[in-house]
């Protein structure tokens, strides 16, 4: 009989032994959180720190020259920084059958990743420095720069794949990874266990340089973000006014999306903050607007109530929920807001009484269409008593 090992046993996921694995990611980890304290120099040529130690080899070589503003002093491409690289990527193995670990293309998407935001895997940003749009480039990546590679790759794989997983955890990268015995891929927890030298092949699609178009709100400053909100207004009304209900409420929920970013960067209650929390009702008003359009009218009444919990007095607000508590069939509600908008405005009272009137007929036909739904239930329900009544005289 054989004898059975003394001691604790590790569990296995995979082909690699979860202690290693947990070894190695706790390594990584640690890589993550180490400052980048490299030459400020380095950074302006990304392509002498590729140099060092990873290979490149162009396979097809980019359309045109070196974009405007990407020349670097003496010569040779540098790309500012937060410059928006839109690339495919494949990642191979280096053994016989040059094994494919991902492919963008296979899942139908693409990547991006601003320079200078500090990518997890921080050699990518340096590889596409190196190349123009349109250009194809092999890069071979040595064992060393690879450590976070699998725990990152898992991230990508899992976002191109549509994966959410479960509820979110408070909890470290490495408990996470512990509790669910692995990165949930076996191929990663073997190259977490055994780093090997990768090869990445990259097609530069498209790079946005700064200013040739709008940055992403999230890589945006206070002061750029307050400077979009009434640009995303005007972009919004006009929308409206050719008819793009669904494009104009897109660019209204995008200004609130920042006032509300900026609103955190403020005390509650103070001016500032007061400013900007007044700030979004218009905007609000405008969305309820577009709802309304689209036939969306609970989500005017909860627009239209965010406008006035800020502004109670803002008529806008008041008509354009009545109209939708009209569409609900909440008539009561419709009707006090519909006073609520006479006394605010004297002017608008004819408006209002004739709405009213409208109301209190839309009120009376559904009560008649009630009663007539009512009796013919009656009716029936009499007629079938009377044809299973049995005939005492036969």
């Amino acid at each position: 009989m054989n004898e059975k090992p003394k001691g604790g046993t590790h569990k296995h996921v995979g082909n690699c032994c979860q202690s290693e694995l947990l070894t190695n990611l706790s390594t990584a980890l640690k890589q993550w959180k180490q400052a980048d304290t490299g030459d400020p120099v380095s950074k302006v040529c990304p392509g002498a720190i590729v140099a060092k130690n990873i290979e490149k080899r162009t396979l097809h070589a980019g359309i045109g020259s070196i974009p405007s503003g990407c020349e670097a002093p003496g010569g040779g491409l540098v790309y500012p920084k937060e410059s928006k690289f839109i690339f495919h990527y494949q990642i191979r193995k280096m053994d016989a059958d040059r094994t494919i670990l991902d492919d963008t293309r296979k899942y139908g998407k693409t990547m991006e990743i601003y320079s200078g935001k500090e990518f997890q895997m921080d050699f990518w940003e340096h590889c596409l420095g190196t190349m123009l749009p349109g250009e194809v480039a092999s890069f071979t990546v040595p064992p060393e720069r690879l450590l976070a590679f699998p725990a990152v790759n898992k991230k990508l794989r899992d976002y191109m794949l549509n994966k959410t997983g479960g509820a979110a955890k408070h909890c470290c990268g490495l408990m996470g990874f512990q509790e669910q015995g692995g990165l949930g891929y076996p191929d990663l927890d073997e190259l977490m266990v055994k780093p090997e030298t990768l090869e990445f092949i990259f097609h530069l699609i498209r790079v946005d340089i700064p200013g040739s178009v709008r940055k992403e709100t999230w890589i945006m400053n206070v002061e750029e973000k307050a400077k979009l909100v009434p640009v995303l207004r005007e972009e919004g009304n006009q929308l409206y006014m050719r008819g793009d209900s669904e494009g104009a409420a897109a660019k209204y929920r995008e200004a609130l999306g920042l006032l509300e970013q900026l609103t955190l960067q403020e005390k509650p209650g103070e001016p500032e903050w007061v400013e900007l929390d007044m700030a979004r009702v218009p905007f609000f008003v405008n969305l309820a607007q577009c709802q309304f359009r689209l036939k969306q009218f609970y989500d005017v009444i909860n627009s239209t109530t965010e406008a006035l919990s800020r502004d109670p007095t803002n008529v806008k607000a008041l008509y354009r929920r009545a109209k939708a508590y009209t569409e609900t069939w909440d008539l009561n509600l419709a009707a006090d807001d519909l006073r609520n908008v006479a006394k605010l405005m004297p002017d608008m009272s004819e408006a209002v009484v004739s709405e009213l009137k409208a109301l209190e007929l839309k009120r009376s036909e559904q009560e008649l269409k009630e009663r007539r739904m009512l009796a013919g239930k009656l009716s029936i329900r009499s007629s079938s008593h009377s044809t299973s009544r049995p005939d005492v005289n036969s």
